[in-house]
């Protein structure tokens, strides 16, 4: 077991970062955001306010609910047996992580975006999604490697394949909503 903390802890895809020594919330202290990303709109032309706005509430809903997700590793690792309304409340987490991927990924899909804002917005729902998949792979390697179904040489090639989620990908996103002037709680900006 200590080995995977130590491989968890050399991985650089995360990114919602906490701030160095701030304390993680425990699972009973956070909420379930309310909202996440949702729009019914198809076939707009999205204005830039439209577009920033969108961003951010994506990204936040993001944080939010990856909040949630480190609250319940923090309770996982201390060895404490969740409760029955915490574990309603990942499983809600759980949903809802999908759903804001999901509706952010059609709203700039479905719509006309302004042209400067296009790629930057794919960029980050790519990420985003890739980032809450990755986490849900290495939960369930976690699952199978507690169960003795995996090895540490397959756990070590699963963290090395984050794919798009990695520090140069992340820093793009970053200069992007800084050039943007787009104000969110997501990469510490």
């Amino acid at each position: 077991m200590a080995a995977l903390l130590v491989l968890c802890g050399c991985q650089q895809a995360e990114p919602h970062q906490d701030l160095e020594g701030e304390p993680v919330a425990t699972l009973s202290e956070v909420e379930v955001p309310d909202p996440i990303f949702t729009s019914d709109r198809k076939g707009a032309s999205i204005t830039e306010d439209e577009i920033k706005s969108a961003i951010t509430l994506y990204l936040d809903s993001s944080e939010d609910l990856d909040e949630i997700m480190q609250a319940f590793q923090e309770t996982i690792y201390s060895e404490e047996e969740p409760t029955r309304e915490e574990m309603d409340k990942v499983n809600k987490t759980l949903s809802l992580i999908e759903e804001n991927d999901q509706n952010f990924s059609d709203f700039i899909t479905a719509n006309s975006l302004p042209a400067d804002y296009a790629k930057g917005a794919d960029r980050i729902s790519r990420y985003i999604t890739d980032y809450n998949d990755y986490i849900r792979s290495l939960d369930k390697a976690f699952d199978r490697f507690d169960k003795g179904e995996m090895k540490v040489s397959d756990l070590e090639t699963l963290l090395g394949s984050s794919g798009s989620v990695n520090g140069r990908e992340q820093k793009k996103i970053e200069d992007f909503l800084r050039e943007k002037d787009i104000q969110t709680r997501a990469f510490q900006q």
